[in-house]
């Protein structure tokens, strides 16, 4: 890796548990904000009238990441996934999910401009929140793609 080399958006690699050949098209939307209590205003008083403020962790929040897959003819993984994460009679109806609320394991790599790996954020507890197609109309040029939300319950970067 050069020294000081600025990372591009277009090299990089997505990787689900199970699901390594998937061809992505985009990704967005990495998040964790850490929530804080005692950062807006003051908690109380000292001696002398003198108010008292600290920052203080109170939790985490994670984002979800919006993932486009151009689809292939071979693979409908993502939407098997989708499906086995949620109950097949549908939301109303209740249920169970086939897969008894496994979560998968996900790694978002970023490679240098000679190919090796130089950012990598790694999720644990990753489930799909939601799944669509592209637009479908006759005469487009585009490919045809699959949408999925992820949440997960932890996210790092590691590189």
């Amino acid at each position: 890796m050069a020294e000081n080399e600025v990372l591009t958006n277009s090299r990089f690699y997505f990787e689900l548990d199970g699901m390594t050949e998937l061809v992505v098209k985009k990704i967005s939307g990495i998040q964790i904000t850490l929530e804080a209590a005692g950062d807006m205003k003051s908690f109380g008083v000292t001696k002398g009238g003198k108010s008292k403020m600290q920052a203080t962790v109170s939790g985490v929040t994670s984002g979800g990441v919006t993932i486009d897959f151009v689809a292939t003819v071979e693979d409908k993984s993502l939407h098997d996934w989708y499906r086995a994460s949620h109950p097949a009679i549908g939301p109303m109806e209740g249920g169970f999910s086939e897969n008894k609320g496994e979560r998968k394991n996900a790694s978002l790599t970023v490679y240098s401009q000679g190919g090796e790996d130089a950012a990598r954020w790694e999720f644990t507890g990753v489930f799909p929140k939601s799944y669509k197609t592209s637009k479908m109309e006759p005469g487009s040029t585009e490919l045809f793609t699959e949408t999925v939300e992820i949440v997960y319950e932890t996210c790092h970067r590691t590189l």
